[in-house]
């Protein structure tokens, strides 16, 4: 599986998915096109989310890859991209609203990134892997509070609120596959293992990229394409 969002203007996107069995979704520009991860979150005071992204080479800003918010906390856990022409891509990671440092990955280069982020409670500390490769880690990043459960998990959008309202002007604008969570910090030599095996460590894995575990606009037209961890996808 894997998604596209393609931002046209500042205010609107449109987007396709990609699923397992070789097929895409495309629809029309709509600020409210998104992914709703279909799993309910316990409390977790450790995390390592990973998956593959292909970022828009036409598109420059700041955009939300993936948010999670809770009735308490809009701002609970957050992947946030920054594109400038002629830059590197940043990433950050933002944990109960504190938002980390802006970090130089990889080239805005039209082509796929694995990309895993690691959060820890105990002292803060995480940590910024790019295909198995660890390129940044720190620490004093929220070491008060656990990861709220029960919240909302959005592909492609930053929440305005806890149910599902966007901000126009931060729309993820690329490609997304292959995304997990788990419920622990994974180490290096598991970020490792995956890349190379291209399969999810089952230990502590709570949400493991599949269709069915996604709630996904009506409004998609289903066409064709193969999974780009197999080696094959469609460029856009």
């Amino acid at each position: 599986i894997y998604f596209f969002f393609s931002l046209l203007t500042a205010l609107i996107i449109g987007t396709r998915l990609i699923t397992n069995d070789e097929s895409y979704y495309e629809y029309v520009p709509d600020l409210m096109k998104h992914v709703r991860l279909l799993h309910k979150f316990l409390s977790m005071g450790s995390m390592t989310i990973c998956t593959r992204l292909l970022f828009d080479p036409n598109c420059f800003g700041i955009f939300t890859v993936f948010s999670y918010s809770i009735k308490s906390y809009i701002t609970e856990f957050q992947l946030r991209a920054k594109l400038i022409q002629g830059k590197l891509v940043q990433l950050a990671l933002l944990v109960h609203g504190i938002e980390g440092p802006y970090k130089e990955v990889f080239n805005h280069d039209n082509s796929w990134h694995s990309v895993c982020v690691s959060w820890s409670q105990n002292g803060g500390r995480w940590a910024l892997f790019v295909h198995a490769l660890e390129v940044f880690h720190g620490e004093g990043l929220n070491s008060s509070d656990s990861i709220g459960p029960d919240g909302l998990f959005i592909i492609g959008q930053e929440q305005d609120t806890s149910r599902g309202s966007f901000k126009k002007d931060e729309s993820f604008s690329g490609s997304i596959t292959e995304l997990h969570i788990w419920d622990r910090v994974l180490n290096s030599s598991e970020i490792y293992t995956m890349e190379k095996e291209c399969s999810p460590i089952s230990s502590g894995l709570v949400f493991k990229w599949s269709e069915a575990a996604m709630e996904i606009e009506s409004s998609l037209a289903r066409l064709w394409t193969n999974n780009p961890c197999q080696g094959t996808f469609v460029r856009m």
